[in-house]
């Protein structure tokens, strides 16, 4: 199982219809698809990526399956989730590193993941999930994972639990999962 099949599945035991979600990174819109899939008709997706390719791919992926009126989507960083998202979610997902399939020189960077998740943890509600995929195997990759780290650890116990979880007998910057639940 990959680790992004794991996210869904945590998600998937989490949400439910009229719930609100974010999609941090939409990527290639996997992940927006199924938190759309999850939320249903009442519910929303906020989905956010800088490359106007990942946001296109994404309207294709999520017009296709009937879900478009689901879901709000931005071609804009991750950390300006603050600015557009004005009410609470119960889950957010951020994959972290380079849109597969993309340009590889395009990458998440340490300082908007950072500012994200001040952000993004803010909005969960009460019971709420962040699910942070860090894919570190890149140019400047193993700085944002710090950065990460180290956001996490800083966290508050009363803010709630965060879990990491890893492949520990895979070689050559084996994905790590940050699993975060709010009180």
């Amino acid at each position: 199982m990959q680790m992004v099949d794991r996210v869904h599945q945590i998600l998937s035991a989490k949400l439910k219809p009229g719930d609100r979600a974010a999609d941090a990174t939409m990527g290639n819109g996997w992940d927006t698809l199924k938190l759309c899939e999850l939320v249903g008709e009442s519910g929303k997706v906020y989905g956010f990526d800088i490359q106007e390719k990942a946001v296109l791919t994404t309207k294709e992926r999520l017009a296709k399956a009937g879900f478009m009126e689901r879901a709000e989507l931005f071609c804009c960083s991750h950390s300006e989730a603050g600015e557009r998202i004005h009410e609470n979610i119960q889950a957010f997902t951020m994959n972290l590193g380079y849109l597969p399939g993309g340009d590889k020189q395009i990458v998440t960077r340490s300082e908007s993941t950072v500012a994200a998740l001040k952000v993004l943890t803010q909005l969960l509600s009460s019971g709420g999930l962040g699910l942070v995929l860090i894919y570190y195997g890149h140019p400047g990759g193993k700085e944002e994972k710090e950065a990460v780290e180290t956001f996490m650890q800083e966290m508050p116990s009363g803010w709630g639990e965060i879990l990491r979880t890893e492949i520990v007998n895979r070689k050559n910057c084996p994905p790590i999962l940050y699993i975060m639940e709010k009180k």
